[in-house]
């Protein structure tokens, strides 16, 4: 099939997973005329920018067990996805499923994978990269793909040590993986494969992924941005916009306290603590990176609830001290539904990927920071001042 200028792919690691499934869905009903509320990119600031058209993207992608037919049924059940929309997207998950490829899960998680992911683990990490570039191939030719973006949906990898020689902007990834360890992070091997073959890579994930010199440098020059880490949708998002309050105002922050309950497989698996490391790490860096004090007690706590499923709560206790040393306190709940809240972003992030490769932007995109907890080439955790980059960066075409 030859490629159609109209026709985009939006390749999305863990495309089983409620976020992808989400996303799946809700492309479909943004094109029967939904309103795209939680889009940035369809606000009335930002709508007549030059995006590109939502209506032209296929999704296809890697995982390594599961159903999206499950998925979507769970979604449904749960109350996240409207069981009309997901009845009337069976033959489009068919499809999914048709056209999806096995994924490449860490070691320790070889028995929650499906045979032929099962197979794939037995492959060396540069090996394992050849093997997303061939997928990535096929996909683009079979699809008739004009362009394409890759995603990192996957589950919480578990942090791990990298080789000092991956410190190296300058270093050739694919020559390192050469003599990398079995376990390397996963989303080191996606980018890799993403960008060797010439497109964007977005990771929603705390893990490496483009944060990685060896792998932002290879960016650089092949040319490619790459946006990230590790999606912010609701604690952390409500932290970014409201410390800045207590800093401007200069009222004296004492502890912030933060207590976090979610059921979905990305909670599962942060019960294990080399899994939830990184999370807890990204969730408790803004509060004391924005108010520019060490002091501060802050303490992030994620617990796995089942029954919650796709639902997550967030509980912030803020105690701070105001004129005269009078002493006053702050608390919020945050209840939302995770899929919800991620899959927006996931079409924004692609919008902003493609059009950051056409402006000829490599390697990390700085102007995307708004949209996560740990964001590439900025050092700056203020929500309010991510968006004020974000929209110059929008003006400076």
């Amino acid at each position: 099939m030859s490629s159609d200028p109209r026709r985009t792919g939006l390749i999305l690691v863990g495309v089983r997973g409620a976020v992808a499934t989400t996303v799946l869905h809700g492309l479909e009903a943004l094109r029967s005329g939904v309103p795209p509320v939680g889009l940035v990119t369809e606000s009335p600031e930002f709508r007549d920018l030059p995006w590109l058209d939502l209506g032209g993207l296929r999704v296809v992608g890697w995982d390594i067990t599961g159903s999206s037919h499950r998925s979507a049924a769970e979604l449904a059940r749960v109350g996240v996805l409207p069981q009309d929309l997901v009845d009337l997207c069976g033959d489009l998950r068919d499809r999914l499923e048709m056209r999806l490829a096995p994924g490449i899960a860490e070691p320790e998680d070889s028995e929650l994978c499906d045979p032929a992911a099962r197979e794939r683990l037995l492959l060396p990490p540069r090996e394992a990269v050849e093997a997303l570039r061939q997928d990535l191939r096929e996909w683009r030719k079979e699809e008739g793909l004009h362009r394409a973006v890759v995603v990192d949906l996957a589950t919480t990898e578990r942090v791990r040590e990298l080789p000092e020689e991956w410190q190296d902007p300058e270093a050739d990834p694919l020559a390192l993986l050469e003599k990398a360890p079995m376990e390397i992070s996963r989303s080191i091997l996606y980018a890799v494969a993403s960008l060797a073959e010439g497109l964007p890579f977005v990771n929603f994930t705390p893990a490496p992924g483009g944060a990685v010199p060896a792998v932002a440098g290879y960016a650089r020059r092949q040319g490619l941005p790459v946006l990230g880490n590790d999606g912010k949708t609701g604690e952390t998002l409500l932290k970014s916009a409201l410390a800045p309050l207590f800093r401007d105002r200069h009222l004296s922050v004492l502890s912030w306290e933060g207590y976090n309950l979610l059921g979905n497989r990305d909670g599962a698996s942060l019960v294990d603590p080399t899994r939830a490391r990184g999370k807890k790490e990204n969730k408790d860096a803004v509060v004391a990176a924005i108010l520019g004090d060490e002091r501060v007690h802050t303490r992030v706590g994620i617990d796995f609830v089942p029954s919650l499923h796709d639902w997550k709560t967030a509980w912030d206790f803020i105690h701070f001290e105001g004129f005269l040393g009078v002493r006053m306190q702050l608390q919020f709940t945050w209840h939302g539904s995770d899929s919800a809240l991620a899959a927006p972003l996931i079409l924004d992030l692609a919008r902003i990927a493609f059009l950051a490769q056409d402006r000829g932007e490599e390697g990390p995109l700085a102007a995307a920071a708004p949209f996560f907890k740990a964001p590439l080439g900025c050092a700056d955790y203020d929500f309010h001042r991510q968006m004020d980059a974000f929209r110059a960066w929008l003006r400076s075409a």
